[in-house]
């Protein structure tokens, strides 16, 4: 039985005649009547009874019909959800987001994202940079939004924007007043910083000609907060960190080194070969509010 022998089955239903259900498929009349003698040899019954010129249904046609109409919603069912998978009206988009960028500019974007897209489902993952790329690799994830420092020569990528690096702490750590610190000054004080910027941040003290201090290395921007909002160190922190929360009682300055910086990236392994869902948010993701300068 083929898909088409049922819809020639179900216009002749609709028709009433075989002559203009043939008008409505154009098609001859012979070929249709082969096919529809084929159907029901298959099925082993007669699916009309003929009155006149015209026919009716017999009883194992009434109930071959229902069934006609139940294959053939599922069929038109099945072509509908696989437009809206070409369009992007469906899927689940697999999104990674470091910390730091995870803030309510983010979670701002993707209700904008859900109101434009409404049918595409989500399964977000959280980590840092290096967690994220391991996904990523794993074919875990479509998408990954994460900062630099990171090397992946394996993966596409494309770079957001640019932030200076800020040092974070209570006001007793900052008693001169301003907006910049230099680094000379951060050397003196114990610092909180992502591990993975521990050799980019060594080097410009050593260009200097100074040994940082450091009391604590970490992963991600939550814990180098916590750390400097119960007064343990100075931690530091790129820009968009800082903004995404309310912190009150801490202090924060620009770091004056124009080396020290980290850019907000997305990545993905081929943005050719991503589903449809997902190549729509890597498109949206680069023009999105949450990576615009501030």
């Amino acid at each position: 039985m083929e898909i088409r022998q049922i819809l020639y089955f179900t216009a002749i239903v609709e028709e009433g005649t075989v002559l203009a259900a043939a008008k409505r498929l154009n098609m001859t009349q012979p070929p249709l009547t082969a096919q529809i003698h084929m159907l029901e040899a298959e099925l082993g019954c007669s699916l009309f009874v003929r009155q006149g010129r015209r026919l009716r249904l017999s009883e194992a046609g009434v109930a071959f019909y229902q069934r006609a109409q139940a294959i053939l919603g599922m069929c038109n069912a099945a072509k509908e959800e696989m437009r809206q998978f070409y369009t992007g009206t469906m899927g689940t988009l697999r999104l990674g987001v470091v910390s730091s960028v995870g803030g309510p500019d983010f979670w701002s974007w993707i209700s904008g994202f859900h109101i434009r897209h409404p049918d595409v489902r989500y399964a977000l993952f959280s980590g840092n940079t290096y967690q994220l790329l391991e996904q990523l690799r794993a074919g875990q994830l479509d998408i990954a939004l994460i900062r630099t420092p990171f090397s992946v020569p394996d993966l596409e990528t494309v770079r957001l924007r640019r932030e200076p690096l800020l040092a974070i702490g209570i006001q007793a750590y900052f008693k001169q007043p301003g907006t910049v610190i230099r680094l000379s000054e951060l050397a003196q004080m114990p610092l909180i910083l992502y591990r993975r910027w521990e050799s980019v941040l060594s080097n410009r003290f050593a260009a200097i000609g100074c040994t940082p201090n450091i009391f604590c290395r970490n992963d991600d921007a939550q814990t180098t907060l916590s750390l400097a909002r119960g007064g343990l160190g100075v931690g530091v922190l790129p820009a968009s960190a800082l903004m995404q929360q309310d912190e009150p009682d801490l202090e924060h300055r620009t770091i004056d080194d124009p080396g020290l910086f980290s850019e907000i990236a997305i990545v993905c392994r081929n943005a050719a070969l991503l589903p449809r869902c997902a190549l729509l948010c890597w498109e949206e993701l680069k023009n999105a509010h949450i990576v615009r300068s501030s």
